[in-house]
C-alpha cells in the first residue's frame, strides 16, 4: 500500500471479521480507529487489548481526516459515516480490498471457501504449517485455541484465509473469497444459505465455479465429492482436482474408534498410503475437516510427520464444538450451528460420542437465513439426535419481510409430532430455569447453538452450572 496511509478508521469495526483486521493493522504499525452500532464482547475486549478507540454509534464526526477509510459489509448507504466519506471523498475500499491489498497480495494464499467447517479447517490448516516451521499468516473467522486469536502474521510466504461467499460492501456485490485471488483452494462442503444476498442455490453455485475459474492452473484445489454441488463447480476447472471424504476420493477417512480424549481416524491416501492419526476433535465433520486440511498440507509438500502432530495438539476453535463447562452429571458444548445440516451433524455426533447422556439441545434462530423460512421444513429433523429440545424465539425479525419469517410454533409442533419433548421460549433465562428445574440426575449433556450472544446465554449458564453443582454438593 501507498506510504502515505498511515491513519485508518473502520466503520463496522466490531464485527469479527473488521475487528480482527483492526488488529491486524494495528499489528501491522498503523494507527487505528472505528466505529459501530454496539461495541460489546468478545471483540469490545479484543480491540481494547489491542489499544484501539471504538465509537458506540455512527456519527459523521467520528471520522475526522484519515487517510483511508475501510467500509464493512453490514454498513447501507444512508449510514452518516459512509455518506460522509463519500461527500469528503476520502478514499476507502471494503474489508476484503484491505485485506488483499495489506496482506496477501505478495503471498500464497489459500482459501478455505464451502458452507460448513471453514474455520476449523483455516485452523487446523494454519496448526499444520505453523508445526512444520513454514511460519505461515492465516485470518480466521473464530480464535483458534492454539493461536488464542483469530489471525497470525508470519514471515513464511502462505497466508491461508477463510473465504466466505458472503458479500463484500454496498459498493462491492461479490464474494469475499473472490476478491482474496487465491493461488489454492479448500472446497468443505456445498448447501444453500445467506438467504438475505442469495436467491437459490444457483446463485450460490455460480460464484464457486467464478472462484474455481481465478485458481491459477498450478494451483490446487481440494474439495469434498461428499457434495455433488462441489463436483459440478469444480469440473471444469484448469487447476488440479483432489478429492476426499467418506467414499471413493483421493484421501478417504475413516472413524477408528475413542481412546481417552483422543478419536482416532485413518486417512487413506492413492498416493501416501495409510495414514493413522490421534484428534481431541470428534464426529463426521470434523475427521473431514482434518482430511481436507491434512490433503492440503500434503499436496504443499508438508511431511506426514508434522501433520500427524499438528492434528494431535490441535485443541481446536472456540464456539465450534467448544466444551464450556464440565463437572459433575453436565458437560455444556457450544456450536456455531445454525444450518439445518450443521444442526444435525452437531447433534449427531454429541449422541454418538456421549451415548448413554441425556442430550439436551438449546437453539436461536440468529442467522439471516434461519430466520427465513427457507428451511422450515428440515429444521425439525435435525433435532432428531435429541432427547429434549429447548427452541428460542427467533432474534429480531426486522428487515424480513412476513411472508418469509420463519414459523417457529410450526417447527416446535412438528418437532414435538415426533414424540420429543420440545419447549419454545422468549429468552435466556426462561431456558436456563426450565433447564436446572428439570435437570436429570444422570448424565447430561447441553448443546447451545447460535451464531450470536444468545441474551448472554454462555455466561450464564456456567454461573448456574456451578450454583447447580454446589447444591448437589451440599
Amino acid at each position: 500500500m501507498s506510504e502515505s496511509i498511515k491513519d485508518i478508521y473502520l466503520i463496522g469495526i466490531c464485527g469479527v471479521a473488521m475487528g480482527t483486521l483492526a488488529g491486524m493493522l494495528k499489528k501491522s504499525g498503523y494507527m487505528v480507529r472505528g466505529s459501530d452500532s454496539g461495541i460489546y464482547p468478545p471483540m469490545s475486549d479484543k480491540l481494547k487489548e489491542w489499544e484501539i478507540d471504538a465509537y458506540n454509534g455512527y456519527n459523521a464526526e467520528n471520522v475526522g481526516k484519515p487517510d483511508l477509510a475501510i467500509i464493512g459489509n453490514a454498513i447501507s448507504r444512508g449510514n452518516p459515516e459512509a455518506e460522509y466519506v463519500l461527500n469528503k471523498r476520502i478514499p476507502y475500499m471494503s474489508m476484503a480490498q484491505a485485506i488483499y491489498n495489506f496482506f496477501l497480495k505478495d503471498k500464497e494464499i489459500i482459501s478455505v471457501s464451502g458452507t460448513h467447517g471453514k474455520t476449523t479447517t483455516t485452523a487446523l490448516l494454519n496448526n499444520i504449517l505453523v508445526a512444520a516451521g513454514e511460519d505461515p499468516s492465516c485470518l480466521i473467522g473464530g480464535v483458534s485455541v492454539n493461536l488464542n486469536s483469530n489471525f497470525r502474521i508470519g514471515g513464511g510466504k502462505h497466508f491461508i484465509i477463510e473465504g466466505d461467499e458472503y458479500d463484500s460492501a454496498f459498493f462491492e456485490k461479490i464474494p469475499k473469497f473472490i476478491v482474496y485471488k487465491p493461488h489454492h483452494l479448500v472446497l468443505t462442503s456445498l448447501e444453500f444459505d445467506h438467504a438475505d444476498i442469495y436467491n437459490n442455490l444457483d446463485e450460490i453455485k455460480l460464484w464457486f465455479r467464478r472462484l474455481v475459474n481465478i485458481t491459477p492452473s498450478e494451483g490446487e484445489i481440494i474439495f469434498s465429492n461428499d457434495y455433488s454441488n462441489l463436483i459440478e463447480v469444480t469440473e471444469k476447472s484448469f487447476s488440479k482436482l483432489t478429492s476426499f471424504g467418506k467414499g471413493d476420493s483421493d484421501f478417504k477417512y475413516e472413524f477408528c474408534g475413542y481412546s481417552g480424549i483422543f478419536s482416532g481416524i485413518k486417512i487413506i491416501s492413492k498416493k501416501y498410503g495409510k495414514i493413522d492419526i490421534k484428534t481431541k476433535l470428534f464426529g463426521e465433520y470434523n475427521y473431514a475437516n482434518i482430511t481436507a486440511a491434512a490433503a492440503m498440507a500434503l499436496q504443499l509438500g508438508i511431511g506426514i510427520e508434522d501433520i500427524k502432530k499438528a492434528v494431535e495438539m490441535f485443541e481446536g476453535v472456540k464456539r465450534r464444538q467448544e466444551l464450556i463447562y464440565e463437572s459433575g452429571n453436565l458437560k455444556i458444548y457450544e456450536d456455531f450451528a445454525h444450518h439445518p445440516t450443521a444442526i444435525n451433524f452437531f447433534l449427531s455426533e454429541m449422541k454418538n460420542r456421549f451415548p448413554d447422556s441425556c442430550l439436551w439441545a438449546v437453539y436461536e434462530p440468529r442467522s439471516a437465513t434461519s430466520r427465513r423460512n427457507i428451511f422450515q421444513k428440515e429444521l425439525p429433523l435435525s433435532f432428531r439426535f435429541a432427547d429434549k429440545v429447548l427452541l428460542k424465539n427467533p432474534f429480531s425479525m426486522n428487515g424480513i419481510p412476513e411472508q418469509e419469517r420463519i414459523d417457529i410454533s410450526s417447527v416446535l409442533n412438528e418437532i414435538k409430532a415426533s414424540g420429543k419433548e420440545a419447549v419454545l421460549f422468549n429468552n435466556a433465562d426462561e431456558i436456563l430455569n426450565f433447564i436446572f428445574g428439570n435437570i436429570k440426575k444422570d448424565n447430561n449433556i447441553i448443546a447451545i447453538m447460535s451464531n450470536g450472544s444468545f441474551d448472554g446465554i454462555y455466561d450464564k449458564i456456567k454461573v448456574r452450572a456451578q450454583s447447580y453443582n454446589n447444591g448437589l454438593r451440599n
